[in-house]
């Protein structure tokens, strides 16, 4: 059921976030004012900054119920491929449309942001499975068979 539950709410946060990521862009062909444009990009583009972080704080609650429960971590690192995804379409296309839309004679920094971004997040998943799996160990021991060990005395000669 859990299951169901996570690719419903993964379904819903990725059009959510089409849609935002494509109407942001579509704001840079825009036949008005440029300072419109860039104002209209901005309003979107932050939308869909806020709708990232909580559908990926969202999804990450389930794929913790998944984990505790079923203890496999694919969820986990959907969640991760998933922010990945929309903080590269962010940082490496739509933030560079933006800065080339302004300046078109400086360096662009932004994807060295995007990567820290990505490989931070992918630290906390793998430090969050670790630690749901270690609490999960501990309230609910893997049970062994009991093994009777016996005392054998070796025999003096």
């Amino acid at each position: 059921m859990w299951n169901k539950i996570y690719f419903a709410v993964m379904a819903a946060a990725v059009v959510v976030m089409c849609f935002f990521t494509f109407y942001a862009n579509s704001w840079f062909g825009s036949i008005g004012k440029p300072q419109t444009a860039l104002e209209g990009y901005e309003y979107y583009a932050g939308l869909g900054s806020i709708t990232l972080w909580i559908s990926t704080a969202v999804l990450l609650i389930l794929a913790n119920v998944i984990l505790w429960n079923t203890r496999r971590g694919w969820a986990l690192w959907t969640t991760l491929a998933y922010f990945a995804i929309f903080v590269v379409l962010r940082t490496f296309w739509l933030e560079k449309m933006r800065y080339n839309f302004q300046n078109s004679d400086s360096l662009f920094f932004t994807p060295i942001v995007g990567v820290i971004l990505i490989i931070s997040a992918g630290a906390i998943i793998f430090f969050n499975q670790f630690l749901n799996l270690r609490l999960n160990e501990k309230m609910y021991p893997v049970k062994t068979d009991d093994v009777e060990v016996l005392d054998v005395k070796e025999e003096e000669v």
